[in-house]
């Protein structure tokens, strides 16, 4: 076979190939399922398992006897089962977190984090300890704060919270900062969120959007002076870009420093646990956001 040839018939065969390969993929595309993500919850229903606190490993991740290893729910697994070995394995690493696991607080109810909702009661229990925080730390009353609902990344749990509850919650470093703000410029961002879907976490505001347009604001209870100086408790992330805000680039001073939000977070918890207080969260109408 010339050259000529055998480049006619490996170009004749590669042909073939594409066709077969566009053929399968058609063939898949109409035969296959549709496919759909659902959230389900996880209830331990096999095997009656439960969250580990720093107390309750047995409760809630069984034990071992003389025969074997038995569930929370009451199965027994042979020592040498996959079962038996996955809970060992839990069980060899609770010690080291046993510092994660202790509870800090209580709640009285879970408390989600639905980022396309505004007015939320866990975003709007954020806000406001971060305000107060900010307000204790820099020796200025705070007018308003705001931070990101993706920053929150675990709901609040119902029943005991612990420390590995916060931390999950709070997983990223976003440092605590204060800006100062003209009336004009707190306008400005405050029209940015309403253009958006959630509005973020915001405390000390009284807003009303329609349409993706600001309709009205007030801050303390009074409208937006737009030649005032109002104090801003924030976090780092947003001020270059994070979730798309530029507040850095709306504020007149930026003073920066090392508290991390978890941190805020959990010294709040820790306190209304000694405090003998509940943590509790509501939506109170702060944020009112009609299409």
């Amino acid at each position: 076979m010339n050259n000529r040839n055998q480049n006619i018939w490996m170009l004749g065969w590669a042909l073939i190939l594409v066709g077969a390969v566009f053929a399968g993929a058609h063939a898949l595309k109409a035969d296959s399922p549709r496919l759909e993500w659902r959230r389900v919850a996880m209830d331990g229903h096999r095997t009656g398992a439960r969250p580990v606190t720093a107390d309750n490993v047995a409760e809630a991740l069984g034990v071992f006897d003389e025969e074997g290893y038995r569930t929370p729910s009451g199965v027994r697994y042979p020592e040498t089962s996959p079962v038996a070995a996955s809970a060992a394995q839990l069980m060899e690493v609770q010690p080291s977190l046993v510092h994660l696991k202790t509870v800090i607080g209580h709640s009285d109810g879970m408390y989600m984090n639905l980022r396309t909702q505004p007015d939320l009661p866990l975003g709007n229990l954020v806000a406001d300890v971060f305000r107060e925080y900010g307000s204790r730390y820099f020796k200025t009353p705070m007018d308003f704060a705001i931070t990101n609902y993706g920053g929150i990344r675990v709901p609040m749990p119902e029943g005991p919270v612990t420390m590995e509850d916060i931390s999950s919650m709070f997983p990223f470093k976003n440092y605590l900062c204060y800006v100062q703000m003209t009336g004009a410029s707190l306008t400005a961002l405050l029209e940015q969120l309403a253009a958006t879907p959630s509005f973020q976490a915001v405390s000390g505001c009284e807003v009303q959007v329609k349409g993706g347009k600001l309709v009205s604001a007030k801050i303390g209870g009074k409208p937006i002076d737009p030649a005032r100086i109002y104090h801003v408790t924030t976090i780092d992330f947003l001020l270059d870009g994070g979730d798309k805000l530029n507040i850095g680039a709306l504020s007149r001073k930026v003073v920066l420093s090392r508290v991390l939000l978890k941190d805020v977070m959990l010294e709040y918890v820790r306190g209304c646990e000694a405090a003998g207080t509940v943590i509790t969260a509501a939506s109170d109408g702060r944020v009112k956001m009609e299409d």
